[in-house]
């Protein structure tokens, strides 16, 4: 019992190619975006802690999509959401949490908050624990202030003593990173979601298989072409997130004794904003190591950006789904 309510919290805690020839134009991160996105996460945690759901529910966007804990389906909009926000406050009350590892993307009017946390809490036998998090939210600038309208939240796996040291962590912690070379939005109209055109759709799907394929083969040089230098990876069954070098030496690993056998993917919903695309996912892969067969499957968020023309990746969260698991 006291599982299924850890799992609960888990469920309900938060988590662009231009067609029509509009000039772009980079807006330079400050440290006031960092700062009111960062406010805007603790104000997150601590509706929860007041089970606050008026606040919980003006914190997202009403076309709020992603993965909330052991979700099996990609959750679509606020609705949806908020039903998973009053399993949690009905069975788990939250007595604490920290913010232990933030990194902070920005690429016009859209950003990438990579973090990780702990989250306390008190059941309904009064009994207390603590649940490791880690998540990949996705923030909009609307009329000044930033708002997360995608998120992908999930509980650490492999999780060893809060505060040890482990491989692939990024150099640079807890700060704004600002990639304007990638940057590409109309500052006449608002940042809001729109559609890809058939073409360009097909070019972003090809695009994040090609990384896919080149990561299992070991490609070094495609993977260094199709992923940027501050991409970070939250990866499959493990704690730390990674850089792009842990990313290059993790596909190395890999190679050196794995094969990719088959790579599916049988549902995507797409966010694109500007020249910013999130990808959630759903994936099937089955490798071959030391003679053995294994399939996988899971969920997962990614990021592309639309540089020079070309999509490239600046980031994923990959996590195993077990069979049978339901939102």
């Amino acid at each position: 019992m006291r599982t299924t309510m850890v799992i609960m919290i888990a469920l309900a805690l938060p988590k662009i190619a231009l067609a029509d020839g509009r000039r772009e134009h980079t807006r330079m991160a400050t440290k006031e975006d960092r700062e009111q996105i960062i406010q805007h996460i603790h104000g997150i945690f601590q509706a929860f802690l007041r089970q606050d759901r008026d606040a919980i529910r003006k914190a997202h966007t009403p076309d709020w999509t992603g993965f909330q804990g052991p979700s099996d389906k990609i959750e679509r909009g606020i609705d949806a959401y908020m039903v998973n926000v009053e399993k949690s406050l009905r069975n788990l009350r939250g007595t604490g949490y920290e913010l232990l590892d933030t990194e902070v993307q920005i690429y016009g009017d859209m950003a990438l908050v990579y973090y990780i946390a702990r989250y306390d809490y008190r059941d309904g036998e009064g009994r207390e624990g603590s649940i490791p998090l880690r998540s990949l939210d996705v923030y909009r600038r609307e009329q000044g202030k930033w708002n997360q309208c995608g998120s992908h939240i999930a509980v650490i796996p492999a999780v060893r003593n809060w505060g040890e040291e482990q491989t692939g962590k990024p150099s640079a912690h807890g700060k704004t990173s600002n990639p304007t070379a990638a940057t590409a939005v109309s500052r006449n109209e608002p940042t809001m979601p729109h559609s890809l055109a058939a073409p360009e759709r097909e070019e972003l799907l090809k695009a994040r298989e090609a990384v896919w394929r080149a990561w299992f083969a070991g490609d070094q040089v495609a993977l260094r072409a199709a992923v940027l230098d501050e991409a970070i990876a939250m990866d499959l069954g493990v704690a730390d997130w990674a850089d792009r070098d842990e990313i290059l030496r993790r596909s190395s690993t890999f190679a050196a004794g794995g094969k990719l056998l088959r790579l599916e993917f049988p549902e995507t919903q797409m966010q694109v904003y500007g020249n910013v695309a999130i990808l959630y996912t759903s994936f099937v892969f089955e490798t071959q190591q030391d003679g053995q067969r294994n399939v996988t499957t899971g969920r997962g968020t990614e990021v592309f950006v639309n540089r020079d023309g070309k999509w490239v990746n600046t980031g994923w969260h990959l996590e195993r789904q077990e069979a049978g698991a339901t939102p």
